[in-house]
């Protein structure tokens, strides 16, 4: 059994299904905050901004992550939910408030805000799920490198 794990190979249908899934998620982070960016543009311009930036980013990166498969294309993806989650926080959290956006300090319960995080907590936890993929693949292709090809190919491919 354990000789089959230390075979294992990266599936390449799976890291095509983490790639779409992730760039779902960044559209909908983006859609997220483009509906509610006209409540933000009038009275807190530089929270309006900062949601142009976020809808500008999703759409970017999600492209990009379709497009290449590299590991930059998934830190620019955490990178986007990270900076998002943390500008929600940030403008709770705060008494001052953030960005000049006092009116929402304290509000934890935005429906939008929830919706925003969880699809930044599925971005960070894909991210997550694609690094540890990588660096599992590192690991074992200098073992993969080294046995015959006859070896690698997995036996439930083999011609009987």
């Amino acid at each position: 059994m354990f000789d089959r794990i230390a075979q294992w190979q990266p599936d390449q249908g799976a890291a095509a299904t983490a790639r779409a899934v992730g760039a779902l998620a960044l559209a909908a982070l983006a859609v997220i905050h483009v509906v509610d960016l006209p409540g933000t543009l009038g009275p807190t311009p530089l929270v309006g901004i900062g949601y142009l930036g976020i809808i500008a980013g999703s759409i970017l990166v999600g492209g990009v992550l379709i497009a290449r498969p590299h590991w930059l294309a998934w830190f620019a993806a955490g990178a986007v939910a990270i900076m998002a989650m943390g500008g929600y926080i940030l403008t709770r959290a705060l008494r001052g408030g953030f960005l000049g956006d006092h009116g929402d300090v304290g509000n934890w319960h935005c429906p939008l805000g929830i919706a925003a995080l969880s699809v930044e907590s599925v971005i960070i936890l894909l991210v997550l799920l694609a690094g540890l993929g990588a660096w599992h693949a590192r690991i074992h292709a200098p073992e993969a490198a080294r046995q015959p090809a006859a070896r690698r190919t997995p036996q439930y491919s083999r011609p009987a």
